[in-house]
């Protein structure tokens, strides 16, 4: 599918003046910048996951069956921890279908290996 959309004379300039090698028109530039900011997203999601998982020493998943806020006394340490446990995991899932969406449609069949 294809949407026509307008830029202004001055993204346009910037997005002409950016060089990616491989990419020559506006909509590969776009791509490129979608799939880096996908993948910075993956990173910061994933590092979060990483470290809780690290200092908790199990998954979410596991967290969560254990109700590890509960034990702790939902102080503000573990509920905040929680949350943004919470809120990594699902990033990752939810950033990991992006760029899979993404790089099936403009770059073949290459899908993002979990991290």
């Amino acid at each position: 599918m294809s949407v026509a959309t307008s830029l202004s004379d001055n993204v346009v300039q910037h997005l002409n003046g950016l060089s990616f090698g491989k990419a020559d028109n506006i909509n590969d530039k776009l791509a490129l910048l979608l799939e880096a900011e996908y993948r910075r997203r993956l990173t910061r999601y994933s590092l979060t996951d990483r470290q809780l998982g690290q200092k908790y020493q199990m998954s979410f998943a596991e967290f969560e069956r254990q109700h590890i806020t509960e034990q702790r006394g939902y102080t503000w340490e573990v509920e905040s921890n929680a949350i943004a446990w919470e809120t990594a995991v699902d990033g990752v899932r939810t950033v990991r279908g992006w760029l899979n969406d993404l790089l099936g449609r403009d770059h073949g069949s290459r899908q993002v290996r979990p991290t």
